[in-house]
């Protein structure tokens, strides 16, 4: 990719990536959302022996342990969740997070750019793209998403270091190709087992790590020449395709839900394999209803400003309906633009490949994380705005890869060239806009202490230690047991925190309306059949049965079975049907 303007472009890189930093670093002051405190309840076993949904309403497949390759992560979880017990480190957490993805990616970039040029241009793409709309404060969420992203760039990246020779010149593709030197077997030991490593990393947070998977094996495959490293090759790939096996029949127990039909009702709908499961959609029906729900761009409207972010992560009516609609049409032509250009791309990698009768890896991986990415498209028809989390960062690869792939033609780079010039200012443009929309209300948020009133679904980042004291006292005021001790506590999103090394806790989304209690209409019952030592949490979250024999400490509530002990009979029943909430 050549221009002209020899300084245009490393200014342009230099402004942007600053840019992407800078939205990055001002994540800092996005509050933490529920999920996020969510998925450390979730994955605990180091903490309790097993991992646990928010409940253990759906029966015992819910409470699984995990296969022994998960436990170091679990491990990881524990060290630092407990060691650093405030909203402000899960935030840092996701920063931090967020900031190496972006250093990985530019280092990738170094790596398979051939010329000076290209590595601008790329870098410019890969930054602009992901600093689009609210997608720096996506990338900066702290959920099972990050790790997988994070494993997936670093995986490609190790393998890059493999691709060039001296003088990043490239043989036998005649100057746009790869080197022929092959790899001493401990250094295709070395590679390999990073990568599996890698791949490990990412499916013990989450089921969407093992769409992945093909990637992880075509980084094993192409990290390593020769064939002194075949043994090496071979042994990863065996041993990722039994963790993965592993894996998924784990990941998969833990959502089913045998012993509460609602729940399970729920978790079924969202997805194609459950509606077969449900009979909503007949096997000849399913081609169609893959095509129709391949929508990738329904994940980069996730990552535009909206009238009603989801479950009010981001405050409301900050746009209109107009400007809402013009953020999404703007956003989707400029990721269409470039998905455009990487197909070309790989088209002309893949027609230099046959024409040479050699692999080029660009291309392969980037058709890998495109199909992972795909797979999850296709097989989602509920998508909430975290799983643009998942989508855009890995299509973000993707494209750069495939527009990285080995091609002769000069037109498409100047295509390419005319594409970074446009969406460098438009993306800085972007985030002064996002900005000056969502900053005033966050700097706000900032200063507020327990309740966020914009925001009720997330808890504030900073100043978890006020909130410490009186949650604590509360507890001491109806005699909880001290936070190692105490078992099946019903917690929220910021007295979690306090109780972390708790035993077994629930949370109360799944037992409390008006969300995913499931079957559950007797909270109180429920708790006692856990043998549960309370429920601490905020005195807003708590049914006004149990606000009126509730012990208090400034917003915060504590009961004891002791306390609902004394409620008349039918009391602690709620009438109403459970009703699945968007979440």
């Amino acid at each position: 990719m050549t221009f002209d303007h020899t300084r245009l472009f490393p200014n342009l890189r230099r402004v942007v990536v600053a840019g992407l930093l800078i939205a990055l670093v001002a994540g800092m002051l996005l509050p933490v959302y529920s999920d996020e405190i969510g998925w450390r309840l979730q994955e605990r076993a180091w903490l309790d022996g097993l991992d646990k949904l928010y409940s253990e309403n759906c029966g015992p497949n819910t409470l699984a342990v995990p296969p022994f390759f998960m436990w170091p992560v679990r491990w990881y979880s524990a060290f630092f969740n407990t060691r650093f017990p405030d909203p402000l480190f899960v935030r840092i957490s996701g920063v931090g997070y967020a900031i190496v993805f972006i250093i990985m990616v530019l280092r990738l970039v170094k790596q398979i750019g051939r010329t000076l040029d290209e590595r601008q241009i790329l870098a410019i793409i890969a930054s602009a793209l992901m600093g689009l709309g609210v997608m720096p404060l996506l990338l900066v969420w702290s959920r099972p998403e990050q790790p997988i992203f994070l494993a997936a760039t670093a995986a490609v990246l190790i393998a890059s270091a493999g691709w060039r020779s001296p003088g990043n010149m490239f043989a036998p593709f005649n100057g746009i190709a790869y080197t022929n030197a092959t790899a001493s077997p401990g250094t295709a030991w070395r590679r390999s087992l990073t990568i599996l490593a890698l791949a490990l990393i990412a499916m013990s947070y989450h089921f969407k790590a093992v769409l992945v998977v093909p990637a992880f094996a075509a980084c094993i495959i192409f990290a390593s020449r020769g064939r002194r490293a075949l043994f090496a090759r071979g042994v990863a790939i065996v041993l990722l395709l039994l963790a993965t096996g592993s894996a998924a029949k784990y990941w998969v127990n833990r959502v089913q839900c045998p012993a509460d039909p609602i729940i399970a009702h729920q978790h079924a709908r969202n997805n194609l394999a459950g509606q077969l499961d449900l009979g909503t959609i007949s096997k000849t029906q399913l081609v169609l209803k893959v095509l129709q729900n391949y929508k990738l761009h329904n994940y980069v409207e996730r990552a535009a400003p909206a009238i009603d972010p989801m479950s009010s992560w981001l405050p409301l009516n900050m746009v209109s309906r107009d400007e809402m609609n013009g953020w999404r049409g703007g956003m989707t032509i400029i990721w269409a633009a470039a998905l455009l250009a990487a197909i070309i791309s790989f088209i002309g990698g893949v027609r230099n490949m046959w024409r040479e009768k050699v692999i080029p890896p660009e291309p392969v991986i980037a058709l890998m994380l495109l199909g992972a990415v795909s797979i999850w498209c296709v097989s989602q028809y509920d998508r909430n705005v975290y799983e643009a989390s998942f989508v855009l960062p890995l299509l973000m690869l993707a494209i750069i890869l495939a527009m990285a792939s080995p091609h002769r033609w000069e037109g498409l780079r100047r295509w390419i060239s005319t594409l970074a010039l446009a969406i460098g200012p438009l993306m800085l443009l972007s985030i002064v806009l996002v900005s000056g929309l969502y900053g005033p209300r966050l700097i706000d948020d900032a200063q507020r202490r327990d309740w966020l009133p914009w925001h009720p679904w997330s808890v504030p980042v900073f100043g978890y230690h006020a909130s410490y004291k009186d949650i604590m006292g509360a507890a001491r005021q109806c005699n909880l047991p001290m936070p190692r001790e105490a078992r099946h506590l019903l917690l929220d999103d910021v007295t979690y925190f306090a109780y972390m090394q708790s035993r077994m806790p629930d949370h109360e989304l799944a037992v409390l309306p008006p969300h995913f209690r499931g079957s559950i209409n007797d909270p109180v019952a429920y708790l006692a059949a856990q043998n549960s030592d309370g429920i601490l949490m905020r005195c807003k979250r708590l049914p006004p049965f149990l606000q009126g024999i509730a012990h208090r400490s400034g917003n915060y509530c504590c009961v004891t079975p002791a306390d609902w002990s004394k409620l008349p009979p039918g009391a602690t029943v709620f009438q109403d049907t459970p009703q699945p909430a968007k979440h």
